[in-house]
């Protein structure tokens, strides 16, 4: 993992967010980047089939999935990976899950959000 990855990794590793659904995970994350000053991109279209949750200036993709199954979950990242704005993926879930450690040439990394709350 990069510096760019590692620093998006650790802030959010231990933070408690609230895992009922997507939408309100997402808001928790966009307030903290806020009051930290994170420069990020909410909602961020790859194309018209394609939306990530937040991109981050330096082409770290993160993706929330709170709830799914995995291969889709494979899937979502796979087709994300494709695109030349996406330099690294986190994948932030409450799904235990595992991901190769790239997907089309491009860095995934997995960060289960339920280890915060153990």
């Amino acid at each position: 993992m990069n510096n760019d990855a590692r620093e998006i990794f650790d802030l959010l590793r231990n933070k408690r967010f609230m895992l009922s659904n997507e939408k309100s995970v997402q808001a928790d994350i966009e307030k903290l980047f806020k009051s930290l000053s994170v420069s990020h991109k909410r909602e961020h279209i790859l194309d018209e089939n394609n939306i990530i949750d937040f991109l981050m200036d330096n082409g770290v993709g993160i993706e929330v999935k709170i709830k799914g199954q995995k291969r889709e979950m494979y899937k979502q990242c796979e087709r994300y990976a494709q695109f030349e704005d996406i330099k690294q993926l986190i994948l932030l879930t409450s799904v235990s899950t595992g991901m190769p450690q790239e997907i089309n040439n491009k860095p995934i990394h997995v960060l289960n959000l339920s280890r915060a709350w153990l």
